[in-house]
C-alpha cells in the first residue's frame, strides 16, 4: 500500500540508505513467479550486488516467503547471502541464526526506523519494538555484547 511505502522510505531515510527498491506487486499477493525473480535479478545485476539480505525462508508471512524464495534464486550468484527473522510468528521450521554482528550502538537507530513503521504501531503497539529489542538482547548475550543482530547464512564467500 501506499501508506507501508511511505513508511519504508522514511525508515529508508532513517537508517541512511541510499534508496529504496519496491516492485509492483501487491501486498498480500506476492507469488514465488517469474516476475517477481526477474525483478530481483535486474537489481542485483544492475547495482552489482555482492551482499544480499532476505527474508528467512520459514517466515509465515506469505510475501515475506515468496521473496525469501525469490532472492535465493535471484541471488544464486552473489557471494553472500543472509537471511533476517522480520516477525515473531511461529513457524514449523526453526530460525538457524549462525551469524552475529554486534549492533549495540546501533539499537536506537533500529528502534528509530521500526518506529517509523506508524500503521504498524498504531495496529500493535510497542509489541513490535519489544520483541526485536528482546531478540537483541538475547542475542547480544549469547555473543558477549549488549545487543546483537543475528542471521541465518545461505552462504558467505569471502570476495
Amino acid at each position: 500500500s501506499e501508506v507501508a511505502k511511505k513508511e519504508a522510505e522514511t525508515a529508508t531515510r532513517i537508517i541512511g540508505a541510499k534508496k529504496l527498491y519496491c516492485g509492483n506487486f501487491k501486498t498480500l499477493e506476492v507469488e514465488f513467479v517469474d516476475p517477481l525473480n526477474i525483478e530481483i535479478l535486474k537489481l542485483v545485476q544492475s547495482l552489482n550486488i555482492n551482499l544480499a539480505y532476505t527474508h528467512w525462508t520459514g517466515d509465515i508471512h506469505h510475501d515475506h516467503q515468496a521473496v525469501a524464495r525469490a532472492s535465493l534464486h535471484s541471488c544464486r550468484h552473489v557471494p553472500r547471502l543472509l537471511m533476517y527473522r522480520s516477525n515473531w510468528y511461529h513457524s514449523t521450521q526453526d530460525f538457524r541464526g549462525n551469524f552475529y554482528v554486534d549492533i549495540t550502538n546501533y539499537w536506537k537507530l533500529k528502534e528509530k526506523a521500526i518506529r517509523a513503521h506508524d500503521s504498524e504501531m498504531r495496529r500493535i503497539g510497542d509489541k513490535w519494538v519489544d520483541f526485536f529489542r528482546n531478540e537483541a538482547e538475547n542475542a547480544g548475550q549469547r555473543i558477549g555484547v549488549e545487543k546483537a543482530e543475528v542471521f541465518e547464512t545461505v552462504k558467505w564467500l569471502e570476495i
